[in-house]
Order: C-alpha cells, then sequence, then structure tokens
C-alpha cells in the first residue's frame, strides 16, 4: 500500500499529459449524440455514472463536476435496478454513461455497459486496464495506466479516476472546468503531502485510541471523506463511516463524543466553511476531532487550489492516515481480513 501510493505523483503527471487529449475525446463524444438540451454541439442528455466501491467515490466527484460545470442532469446509477429488478435502462437513449472499474473485469459493470449501449448510451469506461472487458464495450475508454496495484486498498488507481472523472467533465464543456495547468499542478501538490509523515502519524495516535469514528466532508471534499473512511475500515477493521457534513449534522453527530471522534476535510470550496464551522458542536459534545484540510491549524494540511481537483489531496490524506493508524495497531494494510482485490459482482 505504500509503495503504491507514492507511485502517485507519477501516475498523476501521466494523466495530467494526456489531459487535453482526453478532454477533447470527450468533446466529441458527446457531439456526437446531438441530443437536446446539452452541451456544445448538441451533446448529451444526461451523464450517468456507474460503479462500485473505491470508482463510486471518484464517480461521485465527477457527478459534482458534470453538474457544477454544465448544469446538465446527472446521476449515480443503481446497478441492482437492472441486474436483481430487471428493469432495462430505456430511459439513457442519448445519455453518456461514464462506467469506472479499477479491474475492468466486474461482471456487473461490464453487463451492464453493455446494456446502456443497447439502449443508446454512449459508454465511456474508466479503467486501469485498457483491454479490458469494460473497455472493449466502451465507446471511449480513459485507460489510467496505473500499472499494476496489488494492494487490496486502492491508492493510485482512486486518484487516477477522480483525475479522469474530472477529464470527462471539462469534456463536456461548460464553466469553471478542470483545466490543463491546473490538472499539472496535482501531481506535486500530492508528492507534497507523502512527505509528510508526521501529520498522519500524530492523527493516527488519536484515531487508534478509538474503534469508531465519522469521517466528515462537503462539496469536493464529500467523496474524499467516503473513500478515507473505506480505507480505514479496510486496513484497520474500525467502524468508520463517511458523511456529507449537512447530513452528518441532522443526526449521525450524536455518534460522536469523547469515545467516538471526527476526522474534519475542508478544502478551500464554499462548501467547506460548513465543515469547519461544525467543530464547535463536536468540542460541546467532547469529540476529539483530527482537522484535514487549507485551514491554517490543519494537523493535515493540504495547499489551497481553489478547485474539485482537492478531492485528490483530500483521499491521499485520507489515505496516509488510514495506513499509519494500521501502523499504529501493528495491523497489515496489504492484507485485510476477508477481502479480495477483485470483487466479482453480478
Amino acid at each position: 500500500m505504500d509503495t503504491e501510493m507514492r507511485q502517485q505523483p507519477d501516475v498523476l503527471a501521466a494523466l495530467a499529459d494526456r489531459f487535453p487529449a482526453l478532454t477533447a475525446e470527450v468533446a466529441r463524444l458527446a457531439a456526437s449524440l446531438g441530443g437536446s438540451g446539452g452541451g456544445p454541439g448538441g451533446g448529451p442528455l444526461g451523464v450517468a455514472f456507474l460503479a462500485r466501491g473505491s470508482s463510486d467515490h471518484a464517480a461521485l466527484l465527477g457527478r459534482y463536476a458534470v453538474e457544477l460545470q454544465t448544469g446538465l442532469p446527472t446521476c449515480l446509477v443503481a446497478p441492482s435496478v437492472t441486474t436483481a429488478y430487471h428493469r432495462a435502462p430505456a430511459g439513457f437513449r442519448g445519455w453518456l454513461l461514464v462506467a469506472l472499474s479499477q479491474s475492468g473485469r466486474t461482471p456487473e459493470i461490464v453487463d451492464l455497459a453493455r446494456r446502456y449501449t443497447a439502449a443508446g448510451a454512449a459508454v465511456v469506461a474508466v479503467t486501469n486496464d485498457g483491454d479490458s472487458d469494460l473497455a472493449r464495450a466502451a465507446a471511449l475508454t480513459v485507460a489510467l495506466d496505473a500499472g499494476p496495484e496489488r494492494a487490496v486498498p486502492a491508492t493510485k488507481t482512486v486518484t487516477a479516476q477522480m483525475l479522469a472523472v474530472l477529464a470527462v467533465a471539462s469534456g463536456l464543456g461548460g464553466t469553471d472546468g478542470l483545466t490543463h495547468a491546473q490538472a499539472a499542478t496535482l501531481p506535486s501538490a500530492v508528492a507534497e503531502l507523502l512527505a509528510d509523515s508526521e501529520g498522519p502519524a500524530a492523527a493516527a495516535e488519536l484515531v487508534a485510541r478509538h474503534d469508531r469514528l465519522a469521517v466528515v466532508g462537503r462539496g469536493a471534499c464529500y467523496p474524499a471523506a467516503l473513500e478515507s473512511a473505506l480505507k480505514l475500515q479496510e486496513t484497520t477493521g474500525l467502524m468508520a463511516h463517511g458523511f456529507s457534513t449537512a447530513d452528518f449534522r441532522h443526526g449521525p453527530i450524536a455518534v460522536c463524543g469523547p469515545d467516538a471522534p471526527a476526522v474534519l476535510l475542508a478544502g478551500s470550496g464554499p462548501a467547506d466553511a460548513d465543515t469547519l464551522d461544525v467543530r464547535s458542536a463536536l468540542a460541546g459534545r467532547g469529540a476529539p476531532t483530527v482537522l484535514a484540510g487549507t485551514a491554517s491549524d490543519a494537523l493535515l494540511p493540504w495547499p489551497a487550489l481553489g478547485h474539485l481537483g482537492e478531492c485528490l489531496t483530500a483521499t491521499v490524506r485520507g489515505q496516509q492516515l488510514a495506513l499509519a493508524t494500521s501502523r499504529a495497531l501493528s495491523i497489515d494494510p496489504d492484507q485485510p481480513a476477508g477481502l479480495n482485490k477483485v470483487t466479482m459482482t453480478s
């Protein structure tokens, strides 16, 4: 896990170099759909995301990006609607379906990509393997080319997927999409974080004293909160749960107290002030907190980037926390009990 985490700057740099080509390919595919009310050239009627596990968290970032930049209707596909309830995706003609699978071999994702294609959607595959079944089922493939990922907790493929979906969103046009120049700054930002071992170790010392915790974020940090909670679950077995800050206030904050800390992810976006504000309520409950983000007092800082790419820096901080906590608990993060690298959901 540690080795693969440290490969992220190189993986992201290679993707960032391809960013203009990727956005151009997406733009051409989108224009070919020609749906009314869509983006430039007609464009898709809407954008759907299909994923499971960590890939689902990258998909959520993609949904944020597309909605913010284009105003197109977006959704996260519920795979069981088709696979278990046998409802054909007939209403998705003229839509773009972004299907994410790190391996490209999950039967459920591959099967649904084919079904959505048959229903008239154009499928973009985001996968580490450009020769996978998923890639062959798609109209366009964004191959991550991150190299083999052997650790069960996915790291470099997740942040690569996040950058890939930001490229897809930028290819759809609209306003305030991630630019090539902004994408090019992410590898060095991630490398700077990976050079910091003191902050993760200090945060892990607090987290390791408890058996349950909340991971909270909003906007660009919400997908990172879900992914960070998953990494803590996988590597340590702790009962970690990710929340949107807005949802957290509506009741789940009650789980936090002296015996249940909260990890707060708050960057430089307009939704992050809400996460910083929740600290006072947590203090009133006596809940220990670990702050990660752009605030001056963050234990796990990252640079203020001012765009959705901060989801990647927040995610890397979550990876570091999970790895450091597993080490503090003397748990091997590479061999989580009862987990496999590829989950063959069907």
